[in-house]
């Protein structure tokens, strides 16, 4: 009876030993890992940081990139405008020249140092710019759009050659704008109510906007005259 308490007692103390030993391995390699952790932590961070400054690099680098990529050639007119005002000293006088697809605007800006004008015009890509007179900068903008005075006086019509024309004001008057195709009137006149045929004569208004100015030269392109000589006619 004694004897198998003995074997009983030295089996759990082999057991416990196996524990004690397989839990020391254990906080050894968690302790060995947390050591390792902290001597790399600096290193990471050095890393983390050096990343950050690449790529703030980079960022000043393209914006470089892109600067020389927009940069004016001497032979456009904004870059001749540029050098003009790079020369300058004292004001300038600022006109903005808006420039609709029917009709146009103009507007004072102001008067500007030639540094001030030289960045509103970099700063609008899209316009084109001359200097008139060493004083006076005019700007342009293309809208793609039709004026206020478009709306309210431009009228459609046939100008005496047959041609659908724009006009500034009524038909009779004569005022072309603009020429856009030699009409073939004998389909004009069959394909046209005697009201719309009326209207063009007379004179259509050209709408409400830019929808509705395309939507007429779109209609009445339907009955250009396509012959050869017709065509040069018009031109």
């Amino acid at each position: 009876m004694l004897g198998n308490r003995i074997r009983h007692w030295k089996k759990r103390l082999k057991r416990n030993k196996r524990l004690a030993w397989s839990l020391g391995i254990w906080a050894a390699a968690v302790l060995t890992a947390a050591a390792a952790l902290a001597a790399v932590k600096p290193r990471i961070e050095r890393a983390e940081r050096s990343a950050g400054a690449m790529t703030d690099a980079e960022a000043v680098w393209l914006d470089k990139r892109s600067s020389l990529l927009s940069f004016e050639g001497p032979d456009s007119e904004r870059g001749r405008a540029i050098a003009a005002l790079a020369g300058l000293e004292g004001k300038v006088e600022v006109v903005l020249q808006r420039m609709y697809v029917c009709g146009e605007e103009f507007r004072r800006l102001g008067s500007f140092s030639s540094s001030e004008a030289m960045d509103l015009l970099k700063a609008h890509r899209e316009w084109t710019a001359t200097l008139q007179n060493a004083d006076r900068l005019v700007m342009r903008e293309s809208v793609d759009d039709l004026s206020a005075s478009c709306k309210a006086s431009a009228r459609f019509g046939l100008d005496s050659f047959g041609n659908l024309s724009l006009f500034d004001g009524p038909v009779k008057k004569d005022k072309v704008i603009r020429t856009f195709f030699h009409m073939d009137v004998k389909a004009l006149e069959s394909g046209l109510s005697p009201e719309e045929l009326r209207r063009l004569r007379e004179g259509m208004p050209v709408g409400d906007g830019i929808d509705d100015y395309h939507q007429v030269v779109s209609r009445l392109g339907e009955y250009a005259d396509k012959s050869g000589d017709s065509a040069s006619a018009a031109e």
